[in-house]
């Protein structure tokens, strides 16, 4: 396995395209999650929000809550919950978030130090490196503490859907400049690999400094 990791230095400009429910990065525990914080009142202090884009607009939210998975209501409506965007600046704050939470659960259950990567599988589980001697330890925590690692598992899915997004940016360039349909059927051929159904999506995957230091890179074959 090879890891290209440059900190995952997201382009400053915003992608504002929604994310399906129904997608390979499934958000259903974050659904599920803002559903239990909108019964609850939104507390004063303005410490623990977060300006996010959604699909509803920049929203002040509180994480804590928003990742937190709740009880599901039969009256909610999909449509009425702000999704997180794959934007720049929602991946680097909920970074900066997951690996601040994930260095207290750490710390919390006596871990001596972090593995070297975290992935999540097409279904959503977690995966650790073999050779981690600490993944039982590490596993339970999570259980019982599911905000940590729906945090992870939310930032590696919008960095991934980012990565794709970004990966198409220059054929909506060259295209966007077409001025005949020769040329369009040109830059169509060019980058006919993107419409490929057969095409492997970006795979993003945490990777950890001793200190607890979290660093998000793409995964090479």
């Amino acid at each position: 396995m090879k890891v290209t990791n440059t900190g995952f230095q997201l382009p400053k400009q915003n992608i504002n395209q929604s994310i399906k429910p129904n997608s390979a990065s499934n958000f259903d525990n974050i659904f599920s999650a803002y559903q239990a914080a909108n019964n609850v009142s939104e507390k004063e202090d303005a410490e623990i929000l977060f300006t996010m884009n959604t699909s509803h607009g920049d929203k002040k939210i509180d994480l804590d809550k928003y990742l937190t998975p709740g009880i599901q209501s039969d009256n909610i409506n999909l449509n009425d919950i702000p999704l997180l965007l794959p934007t720049a600046h929602n991946i680097n704050t909920l970074s900066k978030y997951s690996q601040e939470e994930f260095k207290d659960l750490l710390a919390e259950y006596d871990i001596p130090s972090p593995p070297d990567t975290i992935e999540f599988d097409t279904e959503g589980k977690i995966v650790l490196p073999n050779d981690y001697p600490y993944t039982t330890q590490l596993k339970q925590a999570l259980s019982e503490n599911p905000k940590v690692e729906n945090a992870l598992k939310t930032t590696v899915a919008l960095a991934s859907h980012y990565a794709g997004i970004m990966e198409g940016q220059p054929f909506r360039d060259e295209m966007s400049t077409a001025r005949t349909q020769a040329d369009r059927d040109r830059i169509a051929e060019k980058y006919s690999y993107l419409f490929d159904d057969n095409r492997i999506s970006k795979q993003i995957i945490l990777s950890f400094l001793d200190n607890g230091d979290m660093l998000l890179g793409q995964k090479e074959s």
